[in-house]
């Protein structure tokens, strides 16, 4: 921690970054950095699944985030490389905090490798690039970092939810309580050229589990092809997911259509996947589901830029009441944020599989000090289990209504002030989940709110 920190002081002062004489090739090395600090708040409901500090489903004040510092190094024209150092504001199924109740939560202080690659440009062709180490690929229709399949960077286990039986009591404990950031080595290879992108991905080590049977690997080939001039396009994907000692093999196809010439300011998105493969374990499981994700948003053409959309999200669930052999749950590497509590990884639930949600979001920006700097926006979310939730005798489909407000205030370019506000209704698997209506805790809606800064250098 104390090299993060002098070298964030070597930063400020404005030193000059220099390297060895005998390395006078080095083109320019850069030092960049980010901290995001946040306060949050989350109600009793919530902690109860979420790893709170304290251990207990009591309503916790907490301050999260992480510390990055990456450094940028370019060999030659065509030879880079960066890494960045730093902590994490999720590691190994917990939450980490800077500081919890009664001073508790050092674990975010815990300095490490959050990335690391080197990348070659124009290998053989100009149109070609290699990357490998710690990559940053992850397939992205829309382009904006919601990624509905595959963001292995921001994502827990490929199959931490995968069971032949439907979702049950335990089922909201095992999303909540696994939260992730993977970090997939290997190697990324890139041909791009005007209108189109074809990259082929091996990343054996998405998760180091010591022996190559404990691992879990991931290989895929991607196309997307521009057809249009104001960057429509499609994308296609076919996936495979396994360990390399060969216990697991699961397939994903699939893509989607990003199209934004139908009219001016609207942009529609659509995309569906479907998986077939197999889970190893004893007994092994047959795997097969699928996942759709469609939004049309609309920016007005005014001076404060507003905006409405609307999107439906499907993950596939299993239904079956006792294991039989056959898992029908959407398995994926998804980061999808539209609502803090059901589906935000590091503030909320992340309920990603048996999940259907309409949502009706809209939103301005502002002129706070500079022209379009504070953006305000407001969600709603109806969602529902596809497949029921059994406690027993009660089975129930109701995950709950949801509805959000977001402010993001650029102070500057490199400041951002955030707050959020969640508040999710008439869940009845949230009220399930603690017990049912007979224990003295369990209720069916709960509440978060955050305040944090965001800063950039």
């Amino acid at each position: 921690m104390n090299l993060l920190f002098a070298l964030l002081a070597l930063v400020q002062e404005g030193k000059p970054v220099s390297t060895l004489p005998k390395m006078e090739d080095t083109v320019k090395v850069t030092l960049s950095g980010e901290v995001e600090f946040d306060y949050v708040w989350r109600r009793q409901e919530m902690t109860a699944f979420t790893a709170s500090v304290s251990g207990t489903n009591e309503s916790e004040n907490t301050f999260e985030g992480f510390i990055a510092l990456r450094m940028n190094i370019d060999l030659s024209d065509n030879v880079s490389a960066m890494f960045e150092l730093g902590t994490k504001r999720v590691d190994a199924g917990k939450i980490n905090f800077f500081a919890g109740p009664s001073g508790t939560g050092s674990a975010a202080l815990s300095l490490q490798l959050r990335e690391a690659q080197i990348t070659f440009k124009e290998m053989f062709w100009p149109e070609l690039s290699l990357q490998a180490g710690i990559t940053t690929w992850g397939f992205d229709v829309r382009g904006r970092g919601s990624s509905t399949a595959f963001d292995l960077r921001h994502s827990q286990r490929f199959v931490h939810a995968l069971s032949a039986a439907g979702d049950g009591a335990g089922t909201l404990a095992l999303h909540a309580g696994d939260p992730e950031e993977l970090e997939p080595a290997g190697v990324w290879l890139r041909m791009a050229r005007t209108s189109f992108t074809l990259d082929l991905v091996a990343l054996p080590a998405v998760i180091e589990g010591g022996s190559v049977n404990n691992d879990e690997s991931f290989y895929a080939v991607d196309l997307f092809y521009k057809f249009d001039s104001k960057d429509s396009r499609v994308g296609l994907i076919v996936a495979l997911t396994n360990d390399p000692g060969g216990h697991s093999t699961i397939f994903t196809y699939g893509g989607g259509v990003n199209l934004r010439s139908l009219m001016e300011g609207m942009d529609i998105c659509a995309e569906f996947y479907f998986q077939n493969g197999r889970n190893g374990g004893s007994p092994s499981v047959t795997v097969g589901g699928y996942a759709f994700n469609t939004s049309v948003e609309y920016v007005f053409a005014a001076d404060l830029k507003p905006w409405i959309e609307l999107g439906f999200t499907y993950f596939s669930g299993d239904g079956d009441a006792a294991a039989n052999g056959k898992a029908s749950a959407f398995n994926s590497y998804e980061n999808i944020h539209d609502l803090l509590i059901l589906e935000d990884m590091y503030t909320g639930f992340d309920w990603d599989t048996n999940y259907r949600a309409i949502k009706l979001s809209g939103g301005v920006r502002l002129h706070a000090r500079l022209k379009n700097d504070l953006k305000i926006r407001a969600i709603v979310g109806i969602a529902q289990t596809v497949e029921p939730v059994r406690f027993g005798a009660v089975t129930t489909h109701k995950l709950g209504n949801e509805a959000d407000l977001t402010v993001d205030w650029e102070l500057t370019r490199q400041v951002t002030i955030n707050f959020g506000f969640g508040y999710l209704f008439g869940s009845k698997v949230l009220l399930e989940s603690m017990g049912g209506a007979g224990a003295g805790d369990a209720e069916r809606q709960t509440m978060l709110f955050t305040l944090g800064t965001d800063l950039r250098f």
